[in-house]
């Protein structure tokens, strides 16, 4: 996430004499990567990326708080300016609205009641900012809520307070139900899906998508004479579901999704109320109201000296780890010499452990300033077991070359995907801190993941998809047991799909392929390597879609890079046909089998021809050494038709000769 700062608005919160290039390259070093400075409207202005744990950088303030630490770490006179503490008084004019709220999904609401509001344009220093970091001017009363977010980093929001006390003068935040309808201030209308928070009146109706996006029956506008100044900290992950939902990605949900700091909101109401005053004439007609029913608590995290010099590889001393603690906001109490404890600023949730703390610990000392070392021991030149680099890459090469498409899916799956691996839930492993709640399990299969893909691409019904990707057993006292698998689906009949198999291993010189059936869903699938069958995988009906599984560590000792040298028959083999007709649901594949089985003169069965239930093989017999005779053959085939009528209740089309 990236962040717009023109120089002089960062020099009102930070009293350096470092130039524009100093800071960026000192910052990019220790911080936030600057990514680029460019000139606007006369002036440098920082490109800035954030990374996504550090909300409290996504300001104007954050960055300054950040630049005064690194910066004068670097050796540059440097000052983070005194945050302003404006105060005022209330003529008590005009009351609160009623709010109704609930502290499960909003951890506080802060608000004050602002009345005379002259909608002046928006001053020239103001707009020119706002300008630089790409904002749309309106008037000073709209633009005084953009200013102030991206100076202090909280979201915040003018009502038109007389339109609320019109609808009501009741606020009261709520889990939306399913099918409500809200329009938004820039006039898009939205559905809800149920679960989103709300503000609603008395009535039903939505009054303000909250952490989002303002709706237009509360918004303020050119008739607008008194303002509800209103700050909320929603749930981030309700404001994450609320925003991703509707498809709206406003910077104000950018920020509440991450867990904003809900101590900022006083001085962004109390910055804002000034400029209110300085800019519209306001008048403070009520008092601050402040619902704050539980007030974060930071948990200390314990660290000691010797994880530090493990991690860095130097000793740092303690008076150096407390100052640049201390400088980060942080609170440090020794236990002794070689134990701290860190309790961190509630502007920093992302420090719960010891390695964030060292992180912090490394970045402002510099990792530049730590030595480079060689490892201690020699690099370790042993391939990791079940790795199979160069299989994986043919397999994809050959797949992908024939049509088909790789995918990437989870390996945390939802309940009812688990299920659909054929294994009961309580058989799989679930994560106590999954990052969604619908991904909980370690899934068993990939095959219910690929057949979601497919579920949702119904616009590419022909579409055929494969994975290699690991599938996760439980294990008493263990680790789970992971296993790479090699997982196909397709719509495409059984036997398209067989072929795609039987040409993939070809590829690798593995011809001897039998599907043996184990339920109605399900088969077998196993290789003849020296007269042993070995069972790789399995073959999977999922409604109408053929799906394999192959365990890749089964698989990869019975690959080949070259065949394997064979001396050409000295005599001419005998090629005839024979047809038969079979019950539905013959499988086809044993039949072939079968047939190779009557013989070890009978080298090669081909399936020619299909047509309704009669199926035409093409055998080729041949002897190493000497040339066959139809007396020779005869029994062979007489054997052949045997096999099939008994074991397969199969009826020989014609007669024999």
């Amino acid at each position: 996430m990236n962040i717009l700062i023109p120089h002089s608005w960062l020099l009102e919160h930070l009293d350096t004499d470092a130039s524009p290039k100093e800071i960026q390259r000192l910052l990019s070093l220790s911080g936030p990567s600057i990514e680029r400075i460019y000139q606007k409207d006369g002036e440098a202005v920082y490109d800035i990326e954030v990374t996504t744990n550090r909300v409290d950088s996504m300001s104007v303030r954050g960055i300054a708080r950040e630049a005064a630490v690194i910066l004068k770490q670097a050796g540059r006179k440097t000052e983070l300016q005194p945050l302003s503490n404006p105060q005022f008084e209330s003529n008590n004019q005009l009351p609160i609205p009623k709010i109704e709220n609930n502290p499960v999904f909003c951890k506080r609401i802060i608000c004050i009641v602002l009345s005379n509001i002259q909608h002046n344009p928006t001053p020239a220093l103001m707009a020119k900012r706002l300008t630089q970091i790409d904002q749309n001017i309106h008037d000073a009363a709209i633009d005084i809520t953009n200013y102030v977010s991206h100076e202090l980093g909280h979201p915040c929001h003018a009502f038109d307070y007389d339109k609320i006390m019109k609808l009501g003068g009741v606020i009261k935040v709520k889990e939306a139900a399913a099918g409500k309808k809200f329009i938004t201030l820039d006039k898009e209308e939205y559905q809800t899906v149920g679960g989103e928070i709300v503000f609603e009146n008395d009535q039903g109706e939505i009054i303000d998508f909250p952490a989002i996006k303002g709706t237009a029956n509360t918004a303020v506008d050119n008739s607008t004479n008194n303002i509800l100044f209103w700050i909320e900290s929603l749930s981030a992950e309700k404001v994450r579901f609320g925003s991703m939902s509707h498809a709206i990605r406003t910077v104000a949900a950018q920020l509440n999704e991450k867990n904003v700091d809900p101590y900022l909101a006083e001085p962004v109401l109390r910055r804002a109320v000034e400029l209110y005053q300085q800019f519209c004439n306001a008048k403070v007609a009520s008092e601050i109201y402040d619902d704050f029913p539980t007030p974060p608590q930071m948990q200390p995290v314990a660290v000691t000296k010797q994880k530090v010099s493990t991690y860095l590889g130097i000793e740092l001393e303690n008076q150096i780890i407390t100052n640049i603690l201390k400088s980060l906001g942080c609170t440090v109490d020794w236990k002794n010499d070689s134990t701290f404890q860190v309790t961190p600023p509630t502007f920093r949730p992302d420090l719960t452990i010891p390695a964030d703390i060292i992180e912090e610990l490394a970045r402002i000392y510099g990792y530049h300033h730590l030595p480079s070392a060689l490892m201690a021991t020699a690099i370790p030149l042993t391939k990791p077991e079940n790795s199979f680099f160069n299989t994986e890459a043919r397999i994809k090469q050959f797949l992908a070359d024939l049509g088909w498409q790789e995918v990437y899916t989870y390996s945390m799956v939802s309940e009812q995907i688990a299920l659909e691996s054929g294994c009961p839930i309580d058989q799989h492993l679930k994560l106590q801190n999954p990052l969604t709640e619908d991904r909980v399990y370690l899934r068993r299969s990939v095959l219910p993941s690929l057949n979601e893909v497919l579920d949702n691409n119904p616009e590419h019904p022909d579409l055929s998809v494969f994975e290699i990707a690991n599938v996760y057993h439980p294990q008493s006292n263990e680790l789970p047991d992971e296993v790479l698998m090699l997982t196909l689906l397709s719509p495409q009949s059984y036997r398209q799909s067989r072929g795609v198999l039987e040409t993939l291993l070809k590829q690798f010189f593995i011809t001897d392929l039998i599907v043996t059936p184990t339920s109605e869903t399900e088969a077998a699938i196993q290789i003849i390597q020296n007269a042993e069958q070995i069972e790789i995988g399995k073959v999977v009906r999922l409604d109408f879609r053929i799906g394999f599984a192959i365990e890749m560590r089964k698989l990869q000792p019975l690959l080949k890079n070259h065949p394997r040298y064979q001396p050409l028959a000295k005599s001419a083999p005998i090629k005839e046909d024979l047809t038969f007709q079979f019950p539905s649901q013959t499988t086809i594949g044993i039949v072939t089998s079968a047939i190779k089985s009557a013989s070890n003169l009978v080298k090669t069965v081909e399936l020619k021809e299909i047509y309704e239930q009669n199926f035409t093989f093409t055998m080729t017999y041949n002897h190493q050494t000497q040339s066959l005779s139809s007396a020779e053959v005869e029994p062979i085939r007489k054997a052949i038709v045997q096999i099939l009528t008994e074991r397969f209740q199969g009826k020989l089309i014609g007669s024999l000769q």
